[in-house]
């Protein structure tokens, strides 16, 4: 017979990392990122020299803006417009205008929960047909009308 002396020998692990250890970096990083949330100016997400209004929402509607065909098959892509009043050099407009196209669309999906009413209606300098909508964030339902 052969001997099992090895057998019984204790095996070593590796050193375990204390949970409360674990539970402090996550703090830190979190505190982190909720540092540079409130650092970044997000009240302003579009350049300074776009002339800006103050719109309000009737009604928010999905449109079609292409389609995507690949070997494999294919796949529509979709935006969002909001029909908005504002005023702009003492005329008032009453548009279907785009709705920020310059955040990522889980965001957009997340604002337009809250069944905004107003918006920011912004656009290049003497190019006021090319006014786009900027949801911010905060807007509700319950907010008041535009100044």
């Amino acid at each position: 017979m052969m001997s099992r002396s090895h057998i019984n020998k204790p095996v070593e692990l590796p050193p375990r990392i204390p949970a409360r250890n674990l539970v402090l970096g996550l703090a830190i990083f979190l505190t982190l990122i909720a540092a540079l949330f409130l650092l970044i100016d997000r009240t302003r997400m579009f350049p300074d020299h776009f002339e800006t209004a103050n719109g309000r929402i009737l009604e928010i509607r999905k449109v079609v803006d292409g389609q995507v065909d690949s070997q494999y098959g294919g796949r529509m892509i979709y935006g969002v417009e909001a029909h908005v009043q504002y005023t702009t050099n003492g005329k008032s407009q009453n548009r279907w205008l785009r709705v920020s196209d310059n955040m990522p669309r889980e965001t957009l999906l997340l604002r337009l929960t809250s069944n905004p009413k107003e918006c920011i209606v912004y656009w290049p300098p003497k190019q006021p047909e090319n006014a786009r909508c900027w949801i911010e964030p905060g807007s509700s339902a319950t907010s008041g009308s535009p100044q």
